[in-house]
């Protein structure tokens, strides 16, 4: 009986040592993952000038000295007048107004109808309208550009990661698997921000983020003599965009232009990717410090 006893707990003791081993092996076989930190930079690789920046010339306002219109009231009394008056100050810069020109006889009948639209509304008070921040005016006949949106400033530009994902097998003639996955990436915001007049205009995409991500996975192999990494970058081309635009506002018998910069940039993606670097130890010395990777503009 103390024998058969004694081989139970031999059996017991076996069948636990099994499942140990067993377990451990299950735990090792799952993958490691290691988030490396990034520390990232923006840099311009090159820059056109097209045109002097107008983005802090200040909003001009500019009351036009019209006729046939009552001053206080607003309503116009000589339509005919009115429509001179308005035209006279237009033609002092054609090109500028030339929208206004040739929409006179709506801007006419959108101030008329103002007059009408507040006559049957006698207690109310024009409140002030901001479009985009740009401008305050308060009641809106017409807007347009006096400058179209154009291009003032271009640029190459580059994110990058100033640190590496590496593997240093440097000083060993061994090669070594990796066993673990190790990542690194940069992020860069790209499409439009600024102005939704320029946005509209042109067509842009709004803000959208894009990473890049660098990676070393579980399994790679590092031969031996050896030092090699990766990082991310992104590259992208920015265009800022400038332009003036101008409302022209009618409150009471007070006609006025009210006109400003309007500005934007515009960031288009031209790759991403990663960059590889590696070296080897030529010399095989057991004592060899490990070169550094470079922290400056990628060499892609």
């Amino acid at each position: 009986m103390k024998r058969r006893f004694l081989s139970l707990l031999t059996i017991a003791a076996m069948t636990l040592t099994y499942s140990s081993v067993v377990n451990a092996d299950n735990t090792d076989s799952s993958e490691k993952v290691i988030v490396q930190p990034a520390k990232s930079v923006d840099v311009a690789e090159s820059t056109t000038i097209y045109k002097p920046s107008v983005a802090n010339q200040a909003t001009k306002v500019t009351t036009i000295d019209v006729s046939g219109i009552d001053k206080e009231s607003g309503e116009i009394t000589d339509e005919s007048q009115f429509k001179k008056s308005l035209l006279k100050f237009f033609n002092t810069n054609p090109q500028k107004y030339a929208k206004s020109i040739e929409d006179i006889d709506a801007i006419v009948g959108n101030i008329k109808n103002k007059n009408l639209n507040q006559n049957a509304n006698s207690g109310s008070v024009a409140q002030a309208s901001t479009l985009d921040g740009e401008v305050t005016p308060y009641t809106i006949v017409f807007e347009g550009w006096s400058t179209e949106p154009h291009i003032t400033l271009s640029q190459d530009r580059v994110t990058y990661s100033t640190s590496w994902v590496t593997e240093d097998n440097y000083r060993s003639s061994v090669p070594i698997t990796v066993t673990y996955t190790k990542t690194l990436s940069t992020n860069a915001t790209l499409g439009f921000s600024g102005s939704g007049l320029i946005k509209s205009k042109l067509g842009f995409t709004a803000s959208f983020g894009v990473t890049q991500t660098s990676t070393i996975a579980q399994g790679a192999t590092v031969p031996g003599w050896t030092a090699w990494g990766y990082r991310p970058y992104i590259k992208y081309h920015l265009d800022e965009w400038e332009g003036i635009y101008y409302y022209i506002d009618s409150t009471g018998g007070i006609v006025q232009t009210i006109e400003g910069p309007v500005t934007g940039s515009n960031k288009t993606l031209i790759t991403k990717s990663n960059e590889y670097w590696s070296r080897t130890n030529t010399t095989q010395s057991l004592t060899a410090t490990t070169p550094t990777p470079p922290t400056g503009v990628p060499n892609v």
